[in-house]
């Protein structure tokens, strides 16, 4: 279990049976009518003029007894895959952004499909993020196939494992297929997938088409799901952290009633983006204390039914990049990895995830290489508490020139690429090297690293193809 705690076994127990009860006393409202076939087939009740489906306990029990605790997550570069469960926790990147604040002029604008192929790239090359979720909506295709063009974008500029998301059943048919040809088949991608499917559910208790479509067309090829839910605090959830928790707990449960039911061998993650709405400014907050909070209580319960988990992180509400977007992300990336978040996904996104930039994604890598260094903690071995060095230096010595310090200074050490250390002195013009700018030198050093996967002209003409059906 994760070191960090809110949630007693006593909380998570009644959490889990008030979970239980919602989806039985009140049920969720499901538009489609193949959903309503497997949830009946797993033993729901289903009423097909009200839309509605009531699961009982048992069902919900049976589908966990098929759920993994872990689910393994292949790239195209590495045979080693992020084994998703447990306390391991990874950090990706998340979607949806439709602005980027340009590197170059400093000013907001929409994204274009060339940013998210930046972002992608300056993504692949950085050792966080581990997974690259589509950080970004481009506003230059059409919207009938952006989330294609989306998924051909990751498929080109990325070897590491990613998710991507898709609109309906045809499209994501179709990123399937797209993922299938540059894997050298749909077996080979299915064995080993490198690719997962994105699904974020509609709170409260409401199962949208297009949610039954990415369920059951990824369900049946038994492609992994990150399955999401995020009703907010005072909005689209109960007022109170406890109600919100149980609304997203009933409805992830029954998402992956209808998985299980199409294809009981699907890996599923257990995600989250429970959260607050600010009644003062009527937006959502991702930047404070609560939505870490949330995510800690969410991490729980996850891993009190023995699943892997994930959920926003790293995330922060302000528009600009200043002290307020490092306190927030800080924040809310430390405390759900403390809690052992499998996925922590967020890097780069900021603005009430409504933007995001390339000096903001280096900013998380070095926010996320601090987490990391705290997750490690401290190695107390016998090596360690070995009084051999005590007795070279002697009192009143220095420890600089021993070996020892060489041998262990730079495997203790978090050493930072952009966070400023040194002396004021020594610093002409310190305010002229604030963090983003350092953030923004670092960017082209960095992407002198970058190489593209390696695809055919010819599978890059297939899935052009498509796209343009």
């Amino acid at each position: 279990m994760g070191t960090f705690k809110l949630l007693s076994d006593a909380d998570l127990l009644r959490i889990d049976q008030a979970s239980r009860a919602l989806l039985w006393e009140v049920g969720v409202e499901v538009h489609d009518e193949r959903a309503m076939d497997y949830y009946e087939k797993a033993g729901a009740h289903v009423d097909r003029e009200k839309c509605m489906v009531r699961v009982p306990d048992y069902v919900i029990t049976d589908t966990l007894k098929k759920c993994s605790s872990s689910v393994r997550l292949y790239n195209r570069k590495y045979p080693e895959p992020l084994v998703i469960g447990g306390d391991d926790v990874y950090f990706g990147t998340v979607g949806i952004a439709t602005n980027v604040l340009d590197i170059n002029t400093d000013q907001y604008r929409s994204v274009l499909t060339q940013d998210l192929v930046d972002i992608i790239q300056l993504s692949d090359v950085l050792e966080r993020p581990h997974y690259i979720l589509v950080p970004a909506t481009p506003t230059d295709v059409p919207s009938a196939v952006v989330d294609l063009v989306e998924t051909k974008a990751l498929l080109m500029n990325t070897s590491k494992h990613f998710i991507t998301e898709a609109q309906n059943a045809e499209n994501c048919r179709r990123a399937i297929e797209m993922a299938a040809l540059v894997a050298g088949g749909l077996d080979k991608l299915v064995a080993k997938p490198f690719m997962t499917m994105l699904v974020t559910l509609t709170s409260p208790l409401h199962f949208r088409q297009d949610v039954a479509d990415l369920i059951i067309e990824t369900a049946k090829v038994g492609l992994p799901l990150f399955i999401e839910s995020g009703p907010m605090a005072g909005g689209t959830g109960p007022a109170t952290m406890a109600g919100n928790l149980i609304c997203a707990n009933a409805e992830i449960l029954n998402a992956f009633v209808l998985a299980k039911a199409v294809n009981p061998e699907v890996p599923l993650v257990y995600a989250s983006w429970a959260r607050l709405l600010d009644m003062r400014a009527a937006t959502c907050s991702h930047g404070g204390p609560e939505f870490a909070m949330l995510r800690v209580g969410t991490s729980q319960l996850a891993k009190y039914y023995g699943l892997p988990c994930g959920g926003g992180s790293v995330l922060a509400d302000t528009k600009s990049i200043d002290v307020q977007l490092g306190m927030e992300k800080m924040g809310t990336g430390l405390l759900p990895a403390l809690a052992g978040t499998n996925m922590c996904t967020g890097m780069g996104l900021f603005a009430d995830e409504n933007a995001i930039s390339l000096e903001t994604l280096v900013i998380d890598w070095e926010i996320t290489g601090w987490i990391e260094r705290v997750l490690r903690g401290i190695e107390v071995t016998k090596e360690a508490c070995d009084l051999a060095v005590f007795k070279e230096v002697g009192p009143g010595g220095d420890f600089v020139r021993c070996a020892h310090t060489r041998e262990n200074y730079k495997r203790e050490s978090f050493l930072p690429h952009i966070m400023d250390r040194g002396y004021l002195a020594l610093d002409k013009d310190p305010l002229a090297k604030e963090m983003r700018k350092r953030a923004k030198t670092m960017y082209p050093k960095l992407m002198r690293e970058y190489k593209a996967p390696e695809i055919s002209a010819d599978v890059v003409r297939q899935m052009d193809e498509i796209i343009a059906r």
